[in-house]
């Protein structure tokens, strides 16, 4: 629509030429406007021009400026729109490098932390001891406080042979 407009607005403010406007109607239906003569084949018209009035101009001259006005006006906005958009997409993707960031450290601290205990590690000798003494039926210590002359206790899970 806007552009009809404009264009019905630049007609009217062009200089009034003494030319001659041609429609022209094709056998199919189709109408062309032209400056120039019709074919032989397609049915014309003479499109008569009139003469624009000072004041109409004027007024076609008044709305195309408020009409640029208004579009500098949305492309100004527009484009402060997109402006700040791209900042805040450079503000967001800032502030996600540094969480990434952040993480990287944490898992490299982490890393480094397991990789020194596992140095300490090393070389400490475990609290428990790496074997086992076959279990004995008697504690060496067991005779000490009875009669020697009695034999050993059984125990109630241990079957004899």
């Amino acid at each position: 629509m806007t552009i009809i407009a404009f264009l019905l607005l630049l007609i009217a403010l062009s200089p009034t030429v003494d030319a001659d406007v041609f429609k022209c109607i094709t056998s199919s239906g189709k109408i062309t406007y032209q400056g120039k003569p019709c074919s032989s084949d397609a049915q014309q018209e003479k499109v008569p021009i009139e003469p624009t009035d000072p004041r109409q101009l004027a007024e076609a001259e008044r709305r195309l400026a408020i009409w640029q006005m208004e579009r500098d006006k949305q492309n100004a906005e527009r484009l402060e729109a997109e402006r700040m958009q791209r900042q805040e997409q450079h503000r967001i993707e800032a502030v996600e490098a540094l969480k990434r960031s952040a993480e990287a450290q944490r898992q490299q601290a982490l890393a480094e932390l397991r990789q020194a205990e596992a140095l300490e590690n090393q070389y400490r000798m475990p609290a428990y001891p790496l074997y086992y003494l076959p279990y004995q039926s008697r504690s060496p210590y067991r005779d000490r406080h009875r009669n020697n002359n009695l034999p050993p206790r059984k125990h109630k899970y241990l079957a004899n042979p």
